[in-house]
């Protein structure tokens, strides 16, 4: 799920000039969502230079978190095997935060 940093983000990377491609890459998501957005954002570009709108409308299209339509979404069973799956992210992010503690004191030491 995209949150309102990831727009935001993409949208600064985009206006650098990186491609699809490289964004996506670089914020580990799908490069259709980048282009999502990023046309999106053009959209209420051309709207705002138009001046036909409402402009507060549009600001705030521009910065509102993007939003999913979970109306039609099924229900799904928890499984045992959804259960080993948490259970190897739990683990992986318990080994995430061990690194990170370890390189902080490597660092505070340094200092």
């Amino acid at each position: 799920m995209v949150t309102l940093m990831d727009k935001h983000a993409i949208i600064k990377l985009k206006r650098e000039g990186h491609s699809n491609r490289k964004v996506a890459t670089m914020l580990s998501i799908n490069r259709k969502t980048v282009a999502k957005y990023w046309n999106e954002y053009q959209n209420q570009l051309e709207l705002l230079k138009a001046e036909t709108s409402d402009l507060k409308a549009i600001q705030e299209d521009i910065c509102s978190a993007p939003t999913y339509d979970s109306s039609t979404r099924k229900d799904r069973k928890y499984t045992i095997e959804m259960d080993m799956y948490l259970d190897e992210i739990l683990a992986d992010e318990a080994e995430k935060c061990k690194i990170l503690e370890e390189t902080n004191n490597k660092n505070i030491l340094r200092i």
